[in-house]
């Protein structure tokens, strides 16, 4: 049994016979699609089809008179392919609150196969014509594009050299929107899973890459150097792209960011020494009580100071 055919088996049956539907006109020239089984696969208002009260994505298509910069797939001997598709809206923000990215962000987290179509133009014929590509994997995001993997001729998808466009970039609002993910259907899957998730976790990208940057690659308050526990902190809470930025960042041990999240620790604007809250006094972190964080000489404590009173302020308007 091919890879494909192992992840389609675990789907519902309703889901299963939509994407074979998909898959047994790989290659071809389609018109709109209607319904299969009473579910819509196409819709011409947007890119990509998420039916009623589904959690995941059936179909992205891409039109020859589409906003947005989606690349061509690039076709590989063994009939595999790989396609960057961007997400419906530019705003990140806007991008974040659609169902559709959304539901396609479900496909990349929980492995679930996504139909691809593109329009062609026909010579000599009136009606709109899509290619369909077939079934593929959502495996990455990054800069406001989806990654795809096309499966081959025999349903595998065989392994790519090394691409930087592999990373993941996941943009927290996006990541935050995205409802507890299904159970992995495989270790291959689990581990995947878990790789999005530390990497969400950590900061991602920019952003955590800054905070090493300007804080040494050490915890600003254990004075931890081991990079793989080191996680970009908000100082104001993720509010969108302006709070997304290197200033509003501090670079903390994996257990600390937690506790700075729920403000079981916190951090006093004026002094920058930590404060732990009654219940952690006479634990294992009581000898971060007090502690002043630890700020590099070219990064400036008044703006750390800033961004603390901002989270304050943040804090009594919830």
């Amino acid at each position: 049994m091919s890879a494909l055919s192992e992840r389609l088996a675990t789907l519902s049956p309703i889901h299963r016979t939509v994407l074979e539907w998909f898959n047994d006109r790989r290659g071809q020239l389609i018109g709109k699609p209607e319904t299969v089984n009473g579910i819509h696969v196409f819709n011409p208002q947007t890119g990509i089809q998420k039916p009623s009260k589904w959690k995941h994505a059936v179909s992205v298509r891409q039109t020859l008179t589409s906003v947005y910069d989606d690349h061509a797939p690039v076709l590989a001997a063994d009939g595999s392919w790989n396609y960057r598709y961007f997400q419906e809206r530019t705003d990140p923000e806007k991008a974040a609150k659609l169902a559709t990215n959304r539901a396609l962000f479900d496909c990349l987290k929980d492995n679930v196969p996504v139909a691809v179509m593109i329009q062609e133009k026909v010579p000599k014929v009136r009606h709109v014509r899509y290619r369909v590509w077939g079934l593929a994997r959502v495996t990455g995001f990054r800069e406001n594009y989806f990654l795809l993997q096309g499966y081959d001729d025999a349903g595998e998808i065989p392994p790519r050299p090394s691409d930087p466009f592999l990373t993941f970039d996941v943009a927290p609002a996006i990541y935050a929107a995205v409802a507890e993910p299904s159970v992995p259907v495989s270790l291959d899957d689990a581990r995947k899973r878990i790789d999005v998730q530390i990497y969400v976790r950590q900061g991602g990208g920019k952003f955590r890459n800054d905070a090493l940057r300007r804080f040494s690659r050490q915890c600003v308050v254990s004075g931890c150097e081991v990079e793989q526990a080191l996680e970009a902190a908000h100082i104001v809470p993720y509010l969108g792209e302006h709070t997304n930025v290197a200033d509003n960042a501090l670079l903390l041990r994996g257990d600390l960011h937690t506790l700075f999240d729920r403000d079981l620790l916190t951090i006093d604007p004026q002094t920058l020494k930590v404060h732990l809250r009654n219940g952690l006094k006479q634990s294992s972190y009581k000898d971060f009580e007090g502690k002043t964080i630890t700020v590099p000489d070219d990064v400036s404590r008044d703006v750390i100071r800033g961004r603390l009173l901002e989270r304050l302020e943040a804090a009594k308007l919830k």
